[in-house]
């Protein structure tokens, strides 16, 4: 299948994509599937992920990565607007065989379209070898503290889902070493991404960060 979508709306695939159709062999392994569906189960009760009508016209947000480690190049993303799902299944992750930010296009093993934001997760895999799982989310709250957290961010003239932004990740990844990574895109409302080694130290920075974030809210 090849499919593009250029509509602004939150959530839509910008880029151009071609979707495989899986074999067993190339589903993600049971243990870190686990794991992939607890961190989505914990950030979903916490309101990063999942869907809400009040919110971006009523799209699902937030997605979760990890990188294959039978071939690095590769990762399995969650599938575009499955974040609503009441909980994550098998079918519900797409192994993103390659992808190209110039062309804007992604070549993905599934059974449903990749993440809106997958160009951008694979940008970041390429910028450090030692990045093995990405938690993107949206939070209202960090987002408007970043500044106040100092937490590195993409510019406010930077789509979401775009080569603006992939080539952006590329740089903040490369210029700021720390890792566990969170950061904050300010072009991509609410927008907050962390990159990790492990799935339970991706997720801890950014509950950490969450956190830091509500004690300084007046809200």
């Amino acid at each position: 299948m090849t499919s593009t979508s250029t509509a602004p709306t939150e959530g839509a695939i910008r880029f151009r994509y071609r979707l495989n159709s899986p074999r067993v062999a190339d589903a993600l392994d049971a243990g870190r599937f686990e794991r992939l569906a607890a961190w989505r189960r914990i950030l979903k009760q916490l309101k990063l992920v999942g869907r809400d009508r009040r919110r971006y016209d009523g799209y699902a947000y937030g997605n979760l990565s990890v990188r294959d480690t039978v071939d690095p190049a590769r990762f399995y993303v969650t599938a575009s607007q499955t974040s609503g799902a009441p909980r994550l299944v098998p079918q519900h992750v797409v192994r993103v065989d390659d992808w190209d930010a110039e062309r804007f296009e992604v070549d993905a093993t599934g059974t449903l379209p990749p993440s809106s934001e997958s160009i951008t997760h694979g940008i970041a895999y390429a910028a450090d070898p030692a990045i093995a799982w990405i938690m993107h989310v949206h939070a209202p709250v960090i987002w408007r503290s970043a500044a106040r957290l100092q937490l590195p961010l993409t510019a406010a003239d930077v789509p979401y889902g775009s080569p603006a932004m992939a080539e952006a990740v590329a740089a903040l990844a490369q210029r700021d070493a720390r890792r566990p990574l969170v950061f904050a895109t300010l072009g991509h409302e609410d927008g907050v991404f962390a990159c990790g080694a492990t799935a339970d130290d991706t997720g801890a920075a950014l509950v950490r960060t969450l956190a830091d974030a509500l004690a300084g809210s007046r809200r």
